[in-house]
């Protein structure tokens, strides 16, 4: 039989659906069933092999490229669900979700943030996902579900890599309003709670407030010393001089400590007072460490909290997502692989 173009063509429409069906979602398993379909498919026992195995690298074409599709809107990607305040002075607030990190083989990956300027602001949503449904969790829970979508551009530096949410259903919150997870800005808001790409919500490392043993706390303390050996304080805000002080193990103060069922700890701490008027030098800023079940330690930064933790990439281990509160500064701090590896996310106010 001759090869007539028309016939290809409509043959080719017959096996669109079998090639990028939805309801087969592996492109290895599309594929074989395409070639099942052109070897032994009855509606083309009247071609030569030559024709079948034409139309099924046709065929093998079309799965390659939805299988590059489907791949690309399945990224895994981590951000937060916020509750925005409003911009301008009676706007009310709104609740978004930030993208901050995607997964990159074995390493997690800021999306692009911080911007410098304004033609920053229009440009930089074309690197972020245009619609993502993420899963909201919390402690290892999972609490709803919400859709959102990045705008064509960011209007304000402390919103890049925000999406308006765009479904119609509940938006999980916990507990009230507080300005404790305000940052920068004071104003009171919802907490925020860790969104996922994927329906990974569990915490099988089981990461909870804990209490240090004297043993630990001494360590901590040494730690910070080696850190900051020789500090200096005023005696009060009206006294302009600083001083050299010698500070007590007591003055470095405890503020949270967090452990898992696999011996890890990160834990908060605080040198005080800063008795000077004015921001409070390095030295009082406060402080997370991790302490590993060896007792080796190791520095994680300052000016943030801890939001959650949970195994986000299904590895079967916890990451650790902070939230970053200095001075006009926020974003994210996410911690992995037994804190040998992190990702940061920053953006400024003003």
């Amino acid at each position: 039989m001759a090869w007539d173009v028309s016939v290809w063509q409509s043959e080719i429409e017959v096996l669109r659906p079998v090639a990028t069906g939805s309801d087969v979602q592996s492109p290895l398993k599309r594929a074989t069933r395409a070639l099942a379909y052109c070897l032994g498919g009855t509606q083309l026992e009247q071609y030569s092999m030559a024709h079948r195995a034409f139309l099924f690298f046709w065929v093998l074409l079309l799965v390659l490229i939805s299988g590059a599709a489907r791949g690309s809107a399945q990224n895994l990607d981590l951000g937060v669900l916020e509750d925005v305040p409003g911009a301008y002075a009676g706007q009310p607030n709104q609740h978004s979700v930030r993208v901050l990190f995607q997964k990159n083989g074995s390493d997690w990956e800021a999306f692009p943030n911080n911007c410098p300027d304004q033609g920053c602001l229009k440009t930089i949503s074309s690197k972020y996902p245009r619609e993502v449904t993420w899963t909201i969790v919390l402690d290892g829970r999972d609490l709803g579900q919400v859709t959102g979508r990045t705008p064509k551009e960011f209007e304000f530096y402390s919103h890049v890599g925000l999406q308006e949410v765009v479904s119609t259903g509940a938006i999980p919150t916990v507990g009230k309003r507080s300005a404790v997870y305000g940052g920068f800005t004071d104003v009171s808001v919802f907490r925020p709670l860790v969104a996922v790409s994927r329906p990974y919500f569990n915490d099988p490392e089981s990461w909870k407030p804990s209490n240090l043993s004297a043993d630990m706390i001494r360590l901590l303390r040494q730690e910070f010393r080696k850190r900051f050996p020789t500090v200096s304080n005023c005696t009060s805000p009206a006294d302009a001089a600083e001083n050299p002080w010698l500070y007590n193990d007591e003055n470095i103060r405890i503020l949270k400590q967090y452990s898992s069922n696999r011996q890890w700890s990160v834990v908060q701490v605080r040198l005080g007072e800063y008795r000077c008027n004015g921001p409070p030098d390095d030295p009082f800023l406060d402080y997370w460490f991790a302490l590993s079940p060896a007792n080796d330690i190791t520095l994680l930064g300052n000016g943030m909290w801890l939001v959650d933790a949970g195994d986000y990439d299904n590895d079967g281990k916890s990451e650790l997502v902070f939230a970053i509160d200095r001075y006009n500064q926020g974003g994210y701090e996410l911690f992995y692989a037994d804190f040998k590896k992190h990702a940061t996310f920053e953006f400024g106010y003003h």
